[in-house]
């Protein structure tokens, strides 16, 4: 596609929600129209933040190269690249996540935020540096399908959570 934001859109609304659906449906949890609409509408606008992020990120990493503050070597630019990206970006984009997936509620997004905010270290640091190891015209493509991923894990584990149903004896 000839325009890397409405592709952005396109690809988070699709893999963003896909992965929420999972998860709703790892977990039995019912699924409502309305919300699958509003949820691929909330991943679209979070593409685009997510498209800026990365391309500014892409030239923070550049200019500290550049400048000898950090290694030239591509694995250690795609690592400092997803650090930077994850500890100065991510927080808000998990808050801005929140807040949008809680509006229709009208409700403060407190829940969860301390589990949110930790996948930043154990799922989405090494998986932006293997997203940022890649051309930059396959790294957004790459970053939605970690959200259809992570979706699918947190899917799982909360489906493990659950306590069991007493057997019938």
């Amino acid at each position: 596609m000839e325009n890397p934001l409405i592709a952005a859109m396109i690809q988070f609304a699709i893999l963003g929600t896909a992965g929420e659906i999972v998860a709703k449906l790892l977990i039995k949890s019912k699924i409502s129209v309305f919300k699958v609409i509003y949820s691929a509408i909330v991943w679209a606008i979070l593409g685009v933040i997510i498209k800026f992020a990365f391309t500014g990120f892409n030239g923070f990493v550049k200019e500290l190269v550049e400048h000898n503050y950090l290694p030239s070597e591509k694995i250690y630019q795609a690592f400092f690249k997803s650090l930077f990206t994850n500890a100065f970006f991510g927080p808000w984009l998990i808050i801005i996540h929140r807040f949008l997936d809680n509006l229709p509620k009208f409700k403060i997004p407190k829940d969860g935020l301390k589990g949110a905010l930790f996948t930043l270290l154990w799922f989405w640091v090494p998986a932006h540096t293997v997203t940022f190891s890649l051309p930059v015209e396959w790294q957004i493509t790459l970053a939605a399908v970690w959200s259809f991923v992570l979706g699918l894990i947190l899917g799982i584990f909360a489906n493990l959570k659950k306590p069991k149903e007493a057997e019938n004896v």
